[in-house]
């Protein structure tokens, strides 16, 4: 609903993403009065599927217009979305909409191995989480059976777990096979993947049909998003307003929120009170709001006594190798990525290098866009028909690519900040600096030759592999949590170390980054927390 924003509440959400609705949902199971407050507009599926249509461009923000009053990044305009403070540009892609970001993830549904909440303990390198797998397993496990997790017990992808999966896996597909040839000539391996995406009816939703539009957008639901969260959360009670976009946050005399202002489409503003405040708004909102409600009582910005709000931001390295193969691998059949390779994701090498993670795109060269951009190559060349049909399939059936993402350590250095700059909402821009340091770009190098080599080996032409860039998808850290107020923004619970009804949740809270996707690792921390504020 977009209705009037009520003056007070219980516990005051900001957010309708996986964070933020999970919040609600476990706290609503207890009897809490909910309300959360989302920036971005809530539309049916199907008018998102319009606009992806409709739109010539068909990367990740495709279905999803930004708006002035909430805007976020869209499609070749990150350079100018951010304020690109270098040396490497910042490309990362999020949403201000009802469900938050995962509307276009990939649908990864990996719990973190133990090791990658021990970094400095089992390596030597990053930090230490204040969390331990343990602590989450059973979150994970309660997550898992509301989303309906496909997967397979023989691919667990490092983390220790008795129970078995809600769902059957997604199969591997046909190109999958083909590159596993490759492989056990290497002495390699590769396996399924775990996934928030149905392989048969659960929910209320379909089974998964190979649309193969999963980034950006399922046409059927057969992916979970933060929506189908949110909707829970809002038939168990919760009232959502969306088109609210919380502008500053109030600190009290006695370091307190006292209330959060919100801003709606028309200009006009009102002031919510409440007992809990829980910011949810992802790795790039929670700390340019922070920062944004500097104040008397709070003169760096709400939660920032450490001076880390915006700091040790996280994502990934990632790189495409690409080929076209000798014989047909027939990508498109199937979700866009249903398998990938075991080795390098956890070992005693990440002591001097990073981990890398190795997904086989069962998208072409290109994703959504590969068909375009050779159909267009070979109208060139002066095809047309069935001279141009033909051509057009039998090289596209022929792309082969293997997308490499490495795990980066956390920096204090790559930081947000605000910038000079106002967005279309006349508020300061984000802006971004960004490097990765040599432990990463080793990872990337073994990865890259290996990739290589796989391509070789199934008579590939036309091989090459891009620069090292930074994730589209993966962003973190720019409120981490730790035991140490002077070095960390919240404690393992995600409150606030200097504000105690403040809760600042999701990504921004994760320590580190590693391979395995941190979506169920939200999840899951947002009911530890919701445990917490239930006492």
């Amino acid at each position: 609903m977009t209705g009037p924003i009520p003056d007070t509440t219980d516990v005051l959400i900001v957010g309708a993403g996986m964070a933020g609705s999970h919040l609600a949902l476990e706290l609503l199971e207890a009897g809490r009065r909910v309300t959360i407050l989302e920036a971005g507009p809530r539309k049916p599926r199907m008018d998102w599927m319009s606009v992806f249509t409709n739109n010539p461009t068909k990367g990740p923000q495709a279905p999803y217009p930004s708006n002035d009053w909430a805007p976020f990044p869209q499609d070749n305009g990150y350079g100018t979305f951010y304020d690109q403070a270098g040396p490497m540009e910042f490309v990362g892609a999020y949403l201000r909409i009802y469900g938050g970001s995962t509307w276009h993830w990939t649908g990864f549904a990996d719990r973190l191995r133990p090791a990658d909440f021990r970094m400095k303990s089992t390596y030597g390198v990053a930090l230490d989480w204040p969390v331990s797998y343990d602590d989450l397993r059973p979150h994970y496990v309660k997550a898992e059976k509301i989303w309906g997790v496909a997967g397979s017990m023989d691919y667990t992808w490092g983390a220790p777990r008795d129970e078995p999966y809600p769902m059957p896996p997604i199969p591997a597909s046909y190109m999958d096979s083909r590159v596993d040839i490759a492989l056990k000539e290497m002495g390699l391996h590769s396996g399924i993947f775990s996934h928030a995406r149905n392989s048969v009816p659960f929910d209320g939703r379909p089974p998964c049909c190979g649309n193969n539009t999963c980034v950006p957008i399922c046409p059927i639901g057969a992916k979970l998003d933060g929506s189908v969260i949110a909707d829970k959360a809002e038939a168990a009670g919760a009232e959502i307003i969306t088109e609210a976009v919380v502008t500053t946050i109030h600190i009290g005399d006695d370091g307190q929120v006292s209330g959060m202002e919100v801003t709606r489409p028309d200009g006009s503003k009102s002031t919510i009170t409440a007992n809990i405040y829980a910011l949810c708004c992802h790795a790039i909102e929670n700390p340019r709001l922070l920062l944004m409600s500097a104040q008397e009582n709070a003169p760096n910005g709400v939660a920032n006594g450490s001076d880390a709000v915006g700091r040790y931001l996280i994502t990934q390295a990632n790189q495409d190798t690409k080929g076209v193969t000798k014989d047909p691998v027939f990508p498109y059949r199937g979700p866009q990525q249903t398998s990938g390779l075991l080795e390098l994701r956890d070992g005693d090498f990440r002591s001097s290098h990073a981990a890398i993670g190795t997904s086989f795109m069962n998208s072409g060269h290109s994703g959504n866009s590969d068909g375009t951009n050779v159909a267009k190559q070979l109208i060139d060349q002066g095809l047309r028909g069935q001279e141009l049909a033909q051509e057009l399939n039998r090289i596209v059936s022929r792309h082969l690519r293997l997308n490499s993402s490495g795990e980066i350590l956390p920096d204090p250095d790559n930081r947000l900040t605000l910038s000079d700059e106002l967005d279309s909402a006349g508020l300061p821009k984000s802006r971004i600096h960004y490097s990765i340091d040599d432990y990463t770009r080793a990872g990337m190098a073994i990865s890259q030759k290996m990739n290589t080599e796989v391509l070789q080996r199934l008579g590939s032409t036309e091989i090459s592999s891009n620069e090292v860039y930074l994730s589209n998808a993966i962003i973190g850290g720019t409120a981490r949590m730790g035991d140490d107020p002077n070095t960390s923004v919240v404690n393992s619970h995600q409150q606030s170390h200097q504000h105690s009804n403040l809760y600042i949740m999701g990504s921004s809270a994760h320590v580190t980054m590693p391979v395995n996707a941190p979506t169920l690792t939200i999840a899951a921390l947002a009911m530890r927390t919701a445990g917490h504020i239930l006492g």
